[in-house]
């Protein structure tokens, strides 16, 4: 079928075919677990009102899907099974205020998160445990720099943040007693982050092979954070936010992306403490 034929027909089905009472969150095939929380506390919270709502199920999910347990697996759907009434909604609903609240993050963590168990402080090795006085401070690596693309995007001066971060960090919560950096690229931070070791009593990097899993209940079960742009980040501090109800605790880069909004993230929570500027602008470090 020609191309414009195919558009002309697709257009067709959404206007008089796609009416069918459910309707399908449409998963980026790029997506990873931040982003699938956002679909998935809109589809659970949309299903607790009544409404027909899952999310397709994608090959990233699969990683994801045994640590959450039967009620994730009632939130997806395999594409085979895609019907063809079905409505389909593309789009992600991560938007802070426009697309939910702290009330709306607090019954998705208390009636889906907290029941798999995902988020049980066992879970977290003694070693990781934060006491009141530790700093979690949460560095994005993986494929923010092995992509390129990703890297002109989401990239900046981690150490010109860093300093920042821990300098309102200790505004907001004392003296830091010891930082622990959690991070998919921890040996890079070893080998360029040891000047942490200068604000804080004792220094610790998270290099004992835990599963991202892991590392998401050590910024939960923290409460103070330094948080990475990053959608996984995010979600640490909305349960650290919830758990220990001192959201200004929660230290976020006002930065998220340079193609988007100017930059600004639209993810944070307004009640976090927020690093709007660091010395480089966010720019793209030399």
């Amino acid at each position: 079928m020609h191309w414009r034929a195919r558009k002309a027909f697709d257009r067709c089905q959404d206007r008089w075919v796609r009416r069918g009472p459910r309707t399908v969150l449409w998963t980026q095939p790029t997506a990873h677990l931040g982003n699938f929380l956002y679909d998935w506390m809109h589809a659970w919270d949309m299903r607790r009102r009544g409404a027909d709502v899952v999310c397709l199920r994608t090959p990233a999910m699969d990683r994801w899907l045994p640590v959450f347990g039967a009620a994730a697996a009632e939130l997806v759907v395999d594409a085979r099974d895609v019907r063809l009434t079905d409505r389909r909604e593309k789009g992600l609903h991560n938007e802070f205020g426009p697309h939910f609240d702290e009330q709306d993050l607090a019954r998705f963590i208390e009636g889906f998160l907290e029941p798999s168990g995902m988020l049980d402080l066992e879970r977290v090795p003694t070693a990781l445990r934060a006491g009141e006085q530790d700093v979690v401070v949460n560095v994005r690596r993986g494929d923010y720099v092995s992509n390129e693309a990703n890297w002109r995007n989401y990239g900046f001066d981690v150490d010109d943040y860093l300093r920042v971060a821990l300098a309102r960090s200790v505004e907001v919560g004392g003296p830091v007693g010891r930082i622990i950096v959690v991070s998919d690229g921890i040996e890079w931070c070893r080998q360029h982050l040891s000047w942490l070791a200068g604000h804080c009593e004792s220094l610790q990097f998270e290099d004992t092979g835990q599963p991202p899993e892991v590392h998401l209940a050590v910024l939960a079960h923290a409460s103070r954070l330094v948080l990475a742009n990053s959608t996984f980040s995010y979600w640490g501090g909305y349960l650290s936010a919830w758990r220990s109800r001192r959201p200004e605790q929660v230290v976020a880069p006002w930065f998220h992306i340079r193609t988007d909004l100017g930059g600004a993230a639209w993810q944070l929570d307004p009640r976090w403490s927020i690093v709007r500027d660091i010395p480089t602008g966010w720019a793209l470090p030399d």
